[in-house]
């Protein structure tokens, strides 16, 4: 009857795609608050900018490995709903810091190191969580449902966002996206779908599961290149924000409400994006998708470095839009891969490697974005970050996934334990 009614129908998944979609909310607004308190609010420079998102995605490389480890032996449900509370009572020490004139940099740094700690364990529970609560029969359609609703976010929330800094400030906006977030752990609290407890072997140690995770990812090509494309793409895209942010708020020298506008028509390629990766994956294909949309897509990024702020201003928010198209279809295809190659008991390890593979280069991007913005001026830095970019695809068009038709499955045969063949982890 459930699947009768469509994803939908299931109580568990309405209820993590309301929180879903209250959380994209909250934290687009601080997407854009975030580096304006810096830019415009403390008023520091073009390096201490980039050392903002550089805090911000620190966690990942720092803490990413153990948090599979623990992802894997607690709740995943209450581990997500935990974290939402925690990220949203973090955040309401800014404005409370600016209320009280005691807002500093350094206490900016503290904030989102903090919150990007919890980040770590969120996102990888939120993925690890999924294949169990939906079967992993419809990854592909909740990714792209939950994607979808993020993109819808992606599209209108800068907008939002630029008005609410507009008319709060940049660190009293703090308040909407702390209230939204706490909204969303009471959201992820009303599953009742019973989660399959976790099984913990008395000889478990930590260090002895992070190389597991580590060697069933590493020992498999497949993987492997999804790891290296991802990084890729996540070490420019970071560079390249931290620099647009740069750009837009003193180069163009543009409103807060503007900066927005402008990252609201980029986004919405994203959320066409959301709506069509399900069909063009099964249509052409996840690895071939992989590597044709990045090769295709990246070279947009470009634009953005020879506009104004008159009309072709918006010629670039256009291009950026393709660019972000891209960067959804891969992402919900890359994740439903990983999502489908790896059993549910070690989902946590194996989404935490990827992430720490992946995600722990956000941090090096947006601080050498900053630091070449610093250097060459961020009209330069943004053309220079954009074209390293482009060469993204080729990790995943160097191996095994270039012809990849159909998703794999476990079912395809194989030992799922890291004491098995590492190969068994992802079969075509």
């Amino acid at each position: 009857m459930i699947r009768a009614a469509g994803i939908f129908g299931d109580q568990g998944f309405r209820n993590l795609f309301v929180a879903t979609a209250v959380s994209a909310a909250s934290v687009s607004i601080a997407r854009i608050a975030t580096p304006l308190v810096a830019v415009i609010a403390l008023d520091v420079g073009e390096f201490e900018v980039g050392l903002v998102s550089t805090f911000l995605t620190l966690p990942f490389l720092l803490i990413g490995l153990p948090a599979g480890v623990w992802v894997d032996r607690l709740s995943r449900r209450n581990m997500l709903a935990f974290c939402q509370l925690a990220r949203s009572v973090i955040l309401i020490s800014i404005p409370l810091f600016w209320w009280m004139d005691l807002l500093s940099i350094w206490q900016l740094y503290i904030t989102v190191l903090l919150f990007g700690s919890c980040n770590v364990f969120f996102d990888v529970a939120y993925q690890s969580y999924l294949p169990s609560l939906i079967g992993r029969d419809r990854v592909l359609e909740g990714n792209a449902k939950l994607v979808g609703v993020q993109q819808v976010f992606a599209v209108g929330g800068p907008s939002l966002g630029g008005q609410v800094v507009a008319l709060l400030s940049a660190p009293v906006s703090f308040v909407v996206t702390s209230v939204g977030l706490a909204v969303s752990s009471v959201c992820i609290f009303r599953i009742r779908a019973v989660e399959k407890a976790p099984v913990r072997r008395p000889e478990s140690r930590m260090l002895k599961e992070v190389v597991a995770g580590l060697r069933l990812v590493w020992g498999n090509a497949q993987l492997r290149a999804i790891a290296g494309s991802t990084a890729w793409l996540n070490l420019t895209s970071y560079a390249v924000y931290t620099v647009t942010m740069i750009f837009l708020a003193r180069t163009l020298d543009l409103s807060a409400a503007l900066i927005g506008l402008f990252l609201s028509v980029s986004g919405a390629g994203g959320l066409l994006g959301s709506f069509f990766s399900r069909r063009i994956s099964e249509k052409v294909g996840p690895g071939p998708v992989m590597w044709l949309i990045l090769f295709i897509g990246s070279p947009f990024a470009l634009v953005l470095p020879f506009v104004g702020s008159d009309w072709t201003l918006w010629i670039a928010a256009f291009t950026n839009g393709i660019t972000a198209f891209m960067t959804v279809v891969y992402n919900v295809t890359q994740v439903s891969c990983t999502q489908a190659l790896t059993s549910d008991e070690y989902l946590g390890r194996v989404n935490a490697t990827m992430r720490f593979l992946t995600w722990s280069v956000m941090p090096i991007g947006s601080m050498v974005g900053g630091a070449v913005a610093d250097w060459l001026g961020s009209r330069e830095a943004l053309f220079v970050c954009a074209a390293v970019g482009c060469l993204a695809f080729i990790p995943i068009l160097s191996s095994p996934l270039r012809g990849m038709r159909r998703f794999p499955s476990l079912s395809d045969g194989g030992d799922e334990s890291p004491e098995g063949s590492s190969e068994a982890v992802a079969k075509r």
